[in-house]
């Protein structure tokens, strides 16, 4: 028996150590508690990117100080449960795809729930008897509905951020129902003597790229502002320098191939506002005109009157 130990812990290191020569980047992570079926879906997900080995700690400990000895900081997270991946990835690239790939496990009490747990109206499939008490003690509307229990109303167990209480957690497992998100816990990366731990690798990716776009538009922002030229302002400089130039051009009335179209159509504005205006004209003259002669003829009717009223006055005096 002991030599059968002793040749599998061989092999084991033996196997480690080749590993480490052929992957310049090497992670370890935390796998005590971590169940073994999501343990088995971690290892597909990473096959041909990543070489995944559960060993003895004491083992690899032994290995990395043998191919890492400078690193000590890094032998440091080799403590109890330890699973090591060895790479080609990107650090934060390789964090990334464990972080994405989580599986459900069921609840324990005194955990702490990472949101709100519900549990759904409807038949539990569950026969009466000591199940009834357990659905009631957890805080749940129960009836008895044909050969099952029914739950009345859908109902929060347990907030996020509340802990787990021990019936609660009894209903969770009894009904299948498993809200504890869990990962592969890695808890460093080693690539080039540089220890990643993973308060550094745990980034927000939307939130980063946001940040670079910002970043982006800002540098271009004032690249322009400032007119320095690069393969991504130069177009723009050029169409900036173009537009003002044709602005320039065309209030001092040179006539370019640019300008030509734009000259003539501001021309025949002009020539329009210029034919309107003496239409205007010639409708306003006529009018005068016309306004001119009732004058005269009013005139000439009041001179003509005047005259009349002279004449009769002598005749009147004649008769007296």
């Amino acid at each position: 028996m002991k030599r059968h130990t002793s040749t599998w812990k061989k092999q084991s290191l033996s196997e480690l150590q080749e590993l480490a020569k052929q992957y310049p980047i090497v992670a370890i992570a935390d796998i005590e508690g971590f169940p073994a079926d999501l343990f088995q879906k971690i290892r597909k997900k990473l096959k041909g990117k990543a070489e995944i080995r559960v060993s003895k700690t004491r083992l690899i400990k032994r290995m990395l100080e043998e191919h890492y000895s400078k690193e000590k900081e890094f032998h440091t997270h080799a403590q109890k449960m330890c699973a090591i991946l060895f790479t080609k990835l990107n650090p934060f690239e390789l964090f990334a795809i464990v972080k994405k790939n989580k599986g459900k496990t069921s609840a324990k009490p005194g955990q702490l729930a990472p949101e709100d747990i519900l549990i759904p109206a409807g038949d539990t499939g569950l026969p009466p008897g000591p199940a009834l008490s357990d659905l009631k003690n957890a805080g749940l509307k129960v009836k008895m509905q044909g050969p099952t229990i029914h739950i009345a109303a859908d109902k929060i167990v347990t907030k996020k951020g509340e802990a787990i209480s021990a019936p609660v957690a009894a209903v969770l497992s009894k009904l299948n129902i498993k809200p504890i998100k869990v990962g592969l816990n890695i808890t460093a990366i080693l690539e080039n003597k540089t220890v990643y731990l993973s308060t550094v690798l745990d980034i927000d990716e939307e939130k980063v790229l946001a940040n670079f776009k910002k970043a982006y538009l800002d540098a271009l922002s004032l690249a322009l502002e400032i007119g320095y030229s690069t393969p991504e302002t130069i177009k723009i400089l050029v169409q900036k320098a173009f537009g003002q130039a044709k602005i320039i051009a065309l209030k001092a009335k040179i006539v370019t191939p640019y300008t030509v179209q734009e000259l003539l159509r501001q021309a025949d504005a002009v020539a329009a506002d210029l034919k309107s205006k003496l239409k205007e004209t010639a409708i306003e003259k006529p009018i005068e005109e016309k306004k001119e002669e009732k004058k005269e003829e009013k005139s000439v009717k009041k001179d003509s009157k005047e005259t009349k009223s002279k004449k009769e006055e002598p005749k009147e005096e004649k008769k007296e």
